[in-house]
């Protein structure tokens, strides 16, 4: 397989990442890392990987600690070192009361080769056994830049970089974010359980390098607490955050007047196409675009960044619930303080794709799913209504309803819902955006009860199931993919029986 002009990331499994012992050099690590991201999601088994020779001697040139020799002698020694060395972990598999390790290649093979163009390239082949930790991975993985590691110059800040981003990803929607490992566990995972035995060169050589490069050079900041048992200290706790300048998008264009003076200035190209690609939102598409253009975030990054994450067919009408709820987890998480930081870290979560992680995209659309069961049937009809045509339509029935006597929607106030929803203190008491304010008295509503609908019901009820299902398909990995399945379902069925009325 040829590379591809992709953006290069490369995805491991939390679980080896956190549990493998090895040690490769720098040069040895961004090989490897490389590697890993010429594989694609679709892929079902390793394939034969062709890199160019110019770009290893790249990631040769960026190992400053060995310059010794030719380009040839020094590419020779990483194709051997590379093609030998092995990965130990833990299994749960038992013998004489002792747990056994399992003990594998990083490569089956590295050989030269010219590619389609001429090119002289080195043929690479994953080990089979690495097939668990690099490939159809949905769920528990972390993703790698190429870019920030390759500016380590040491192996050891690369290791325990993989291992406090797996770490911290995984588990600071939990709200945890202190990896604790006791020394002798840690150098298992670097390869180094016989050196260092002072531990002050231990923490000079190793600890202070990784924290220093890990700092200067990647999204994370760390920071560590040593534990003492007696005058030993035994066990470390890294402390892991994330930076607070981590967006791209400085250069935020202003917010498009709709109705600019005759006197305006000319636009330009880029705030014409971003207003034609603006009037193409659906209502719900606009208020969602709305929300997080007032809670700061770049126009260009709420249409390319946010809203094409939002997908799925629960969503679809939906998209400033799931900004909402977005937001609030956010809110809750961040450890940043000005509105300015917020939204660079914001930003950063975004890229990062951790709001797309199965289990806490899935517990989003939970909280979706659950908001719709409380609206009331105006809402909910005029949002079915709304959900496939552009915003500036829609509102244009409205009016037309209102000229022909028919009961109007009111319109939509972008500053009022969004100051609520920017502090997110009460993000689930939102008032329902597509209903009128209630002037007349409210008619009871009768209880809804999902046991009696599926006896009463019970075709339909399978239908709903059998429909619901399919759209949830992407989700089955999650772990609370069955509760969020369920409340889907009572959901429809509640709104259909509520249409027979």
């Amino acid at each position: 397989m040829q590379m591809e002009k992709t953006k290069q990331v490369a995805a491991i499994a939390n679980q080896f990442i956190q549990n493998a012992r090895y040690k490769l050099t720098p040069r040895e690590q961004k090989l490897i890392l490389f590697m890993a991201t010429l594989l694609r999601p679709e892929h079902s088994d390793f394939e034969v990987y062709l890199v160019p020779v110019s770009e290893i001697e790249h990631i040769l040139k960026t190992d400053e600690t060995k310059k010794h020799g030719s380009f040839y002698e020094r590419l020779d020694k990483l194709l051997d070192s590379i093609t030998d060395k092995k990965i130990s972990f833990p299994t749960d598999f038992t013998l004489d009361g002792a747990r056994l390790r399992g003990h594998i290649n990083w490569v089956a093979g590295a050989v030269p080769k010219y590619n389609e163009d001429g090119v002289l390239c080195v043929e690479f082949g994953f080990s089979p056994q690495m097939k668990p930790f690099l490939l159809g991975l949905k769920e528990k993985f972390t993703q790698f830049e190429f870019l920030e590691v390759a500016k380590m110059k040491s192996g050891f800040s690369i290791r325990m970089y993989q291992m406090c981003k797996s770490y911290y990803y995984e588990h600071i929607r939990h709200g945890r974010n202190v990896l604790a490992v006791s020394i002798r566990e840690l150098k298992h995972r670097l390869g180094i359980s016989d050196k260092y035995p002072d531990f002050r060169n231990f923490r000079r050589k190793v600890l202070n390098v990784a924290k220093t490069e890990i700092n200067e050079n990647t999204r994370l900041r760390i920071d560590y607490d040593f534990i003492k048992k007696g005058r030993n200290i035994t066990d470390l706790r890294i402390v892991i955050n994330e930076k607070d300048d981590l967006s791209d998008n400085e250069s935020e264009l202003k917010y498009l007047k709709t109705n600019p003076p005759k006197s305006a200035p000319r636009k330009s190209t880029a705030s014409t196409k971003i207003e034609k690609r603006i009037e193409k939102l659906t209502e719900g598409q606009r208020r969602a675009f709305n929300t997080m253009t007032e809670y700061g975030v770049s126009m260009s990054f709420a249409l390319d960044g946010v809203l094409p994450m939002i997908k799925g067919s629960e969503l679809v009408g939906y998209e400033d619930f799931f900004v909402l709820f977005m937001l609030a987890f956010f809110e809750k998480k961040t450890n940043v303080k000005t509105d300015k930081d917020k939204v660079k870290a914001f930003t950063g979560w975004v890229n990062n794709k951790r709001f797309e992680e199965p289990n806490l995209y899935a517990q989003l659309m939970e909280q979706v799913v659950a908001r719709k069961k409380r609206l009331k049937d105006m809402e909910r009809i005029n949002r079915e209504r709304a959900k496939n045509i552009p915003a500036s339509e829609f509102r244009k029935l409205l009016e037309e309803e209102r000229a022909i006597g028919r009961s109007p929607e009111p319109a939509f106030t972008v500053q009022n819902k969004t100051a609520q929803a920017s502090r997110m203190n009460r993000v689930g008491e939102v008032a329902d955006l597509f209903s009128q304010k209630e002037e007349s008295v409210k008619m009871a509503t009768p209880v809804f009860d999902f046991a009696i609908f599926k006896k009463e019901h019970a075709a339909v009820f399978k239908r709903i199931h059998r429909e619901r299902k399919v759209a949830f398909e992407p989700l089955k990995t999650a772990s609370n993919y069955k509760q969020l399945l369920e409340n889907s379902v009572q959901a429809y069925c509640e709104q259909w029986l509520y249409s027979q009325r």
